[in-house]
This record gives C-alpha cells, structure tokens and sequence, in this order.
C-alpha cells in the first residue's frame, strides 16, 4: 500500500482544479458554462461558451465564490426565460 505525504497531496491539489460545468440547450444550439479558480488563485473565472460561436466565449472575473454563483444563477435565469433548458451539471478537475 503506498501512502501520500501531506506535502504530495497538497501538491497535487495545488497542481488540479475544480471545474463545475452547466450545459444548457435549445433545439440544436448549445450554451456551456464553466466556473473555476484562475490559475494563480485570486479569483473565480466564469466561462459562457455558445457552441455555435466557439471563439466568442465571455468571461467574467469575481474575487468571491457568492458574487460568481449570483452571476451564474442570471444567466441561468435569462438562458432558461430564453427558451432554454439545463441538460447537465458536471463536476471535473483539470490539471492546470
């Protein structure tokens, strides 16, 4: 059995992040948005990707989770008054 220091776990953390995906749709098209941790940290990064305009992505900088899950739940809210609908919610981690 081989056991991780707590250095090693740390580093690994340090070295992957939590991303939290929703995926939205709408007859063929399709809206993802992404929310994560900037890669030094310092803020939460919020990602609307359009599949049909992939180099048009938005995102958005909030220095605090609450502020970023609030922006989140707008658009949510705007996507789905659109005629939109979630069709997953995906937890991943991503090396950095």
């Amino acid at each position: 059995m081989i056991v991780a220091s707590s250095a090693e776990a740390r580093n690994a953390a340090r070295s992957s992040v939590r991303l939290l995906r929703w995926t939205f749709h709408r007859d063929e098209e399709t809206v993802v948005c992404e929310l994560t941790l900037t890669p030094d940290d310092s803020a939460y990064e919020l990602r609307v990707r359009p599949a049909w305009d992939p180099v048009g992505a938005a995102t958005e900088l909030f220095d605090d989770a609450v502020t970023a899950f609030q922006r989140h739940a707008a658009i949510e809210r705007a996507l789905m008054n659109e005629g939109w609908s979630l069709d997953r919610i995906e937890s991943d981690r991503i090396e950095r």
